[in-house]
């Protein structure tokens, strides 16, 4: 989990009327500004050290002069990474040339870097105490911003976002911890008590009983018995409009069968990225009270190995009553997602779907780790989630899905098959799949997070591990969606 919420605050100028001495002084300019010069020679700096776009630099006190070309959202991951590296716990904005929006994305990226996920044994964690309560803490637990800034709209949103992506990442990063019925619980501890909050869970072979047959086979082989969690939420009850959110949520995946090979399972625990996302993305929607109506369904199963797992050749029926025959046990994802996205539409009817899930390598190999797949149905939709994508650097490049993919997941012995041949086009393919499962006349966005889902370095916004990418879309869409 992330080891300390950051506490936000304004200070009126000047602030050296305060006790200041341990922080971090954040000067913002436009690249190439005169400004950064000129305070480092008003300063007497006797120390500067230069790297990337930033300089630190001080006497008295110490300062970051960062020079913002680019991504506003990246400086920002510069700042809380200075920050981190000289020891200060406290940041205070004191001198700034950008606007409003430009300083809320640089303070947006200071959170979003601001993270850490390390599960600590006993000693480590007393040592962690022991560091906080003598102010050595390594990560930034205050910041303080001008009022001006900090009473902007915008720059509220953009905390409530980044905040939320943070708890998107805490679900993600779980380990063997991390099964269906965890998940279980935390939205029962969550919302059991919300009276905004409708909670629906079926679990087992409650699945079965409820034709969600996809779904149930994914999750059969495992001690944890597989979950659909459904929350309903209705923040404007005088409107008709009921927008839907659905995400995967496979907590381990093996392979099942067809058994992953060694370096492709170890990062596995992400396969529950979609869900985790959905999941922070209704309850940033909740927190904040927005004015929309939502409904999310989580699909949370883990694809084990067992002398009970669904095995290939198998023929099931699917909830909306099409047959899909298993070629490929490792194509599991779109089996739940099928299931889920066809109860959804049954139960209620959505005006428009958003599912997410880490769904293809195909898509990691076509766009790379740093944007997302987008497949739709909807032009309109399509283009709206690639601007709030764009907005909140979590950007999303529109996919294919012709008449040629969707011929390719036909199958010879029952309407669909899983996997589909030949071996090309592997993420417009699965997508292809999906939208058999979806009425062609709502709205309906796939969002394919397979490559973005995980940082490997301490880089730009995201630090290792989970990255919760498209959390931020998919709560910016609801928040877009108010009346």
């Amino acid at each position: 989990m992330n080891l300390k919420q950051l506490c936000i605050n304004s200070y009126k100028p000047p602030a050296q009327q305060q006790n200041w001495a341990s922080s971090l002084f954040l000067n913002l300019y436009r690249c190439n500004s005169q400004q950064i010069s000129r305070h480092l020679h008003r300063l007497k700096a006797n120390k500067i050290v230069k790297g990337g776009q930033s300089y630190i630099f001080g006497e008295e006190k110490v300062g970051l002069a960062v020079g913002v070309k680019g991504s506003c959202y990246n400086a920002g991951g510069d700042v809380a990474r200075s920050a981190r590296k000289y020891g200060f716990g406290r940041v205070v904005l004191s001198q700034n040339e950008l606007n409003i929006k430009e300083t809320s994305q640089v303070i947006s990226g200071l959170i979003q870097a601001n993270y850490k996920y390390k599960l600590l044994g006993d000693a480590a964690k007393q040592k962690l105490q022991s560091d906080e309560n003598n102010d050595k803490y390594s990560y930034i637990q205050e910041l303080h911003v001008q009022e001006n800034i900090f009473e902007d709209p915008y720059f509220q949103q953009l905390i409530q976002l980044a905040q939320t992506k943070l708890y998107a990442r805490d679900l993600a990063n779980t380990r063997q911890e991390g099964t269906p019925q965890y998940f279980v619980n935390e939205v029962k501890t969550l919302f059991k008590d919300n009276p905004n909050v409708e909670i629906k869970i079926l679990e087992g072979k409650q699945l079965q009983e409820s034709q969600l047959n996809l779904f149930y086979a994914v999750g059969q082989g495992s001690i944890h018995p597989p979950a659909l969690i459904n929350l309903t939420y209705r923040g404007n009850k005088d409107s008709q409009q009921l927008h839907a959110l659905v995400g995967k949520g496979i907590t381990f995946d093996t392979g099942g069968l067809h058994l992953k090979s060694y370096g492709h399972m170890e990062k596995m625990y992400l396969d529950k990225s979609g869900a985790c996302n959905v999941l922070a993305a209704f309850k940033g929607a909740v927190d904040m009270k927005l004015k929309v109506n939502v409904t999310v369904t989580l699909g949370m199963a883990e694809n084990a190995i067992s002398n009970t797992s669904y095995k290939p050749s198998s023929i099931l029926k699917s909830h909306k009553g099409l047959t899909v025959e298993i070629n490929n046990t490792d194509a599991e994802g779109r089996l739940v997602l099928a299931d889920c996205l066809s109860w959804t539409q049954a139960t209620y009817s959505p005006t428009s779907i958003l599912e997410i899930s880490t769904l293809t390598g195909a898509c990691k190999a076509a766009l790379g780790e740093n944007t997302g797949g987008l497949f739709s149905n909807n032009d309109y939709l399509s283009q709206e989630l690639q601007e709030i994508g764009k907005e909140l650097q979590e950007p999303f490049w529109r996919m294919p899905v012709t008449d040629e993919h969707k011929d390719m997941m036909k199958s010879q012995f029952a309407d669909l098959c899983n996997s589909g041949q030949p071996k090309v086009c592997g993420a417009s393919k699965a997508a292809a799949f999906l939208f058999n499962f979806v009425d062609e006349k709502t709205p309906f966005a796939h969002l394919d997070i397979a490559g973005p889902k995980y940082s490997k370095a301490d880089k730009g916004i995201h630090p290792p591990g989970a990255t919760g990418f498209g959390t931020q879309v998919l709560l910016k869409y609801l928040l877009n969606k108010q009346e």
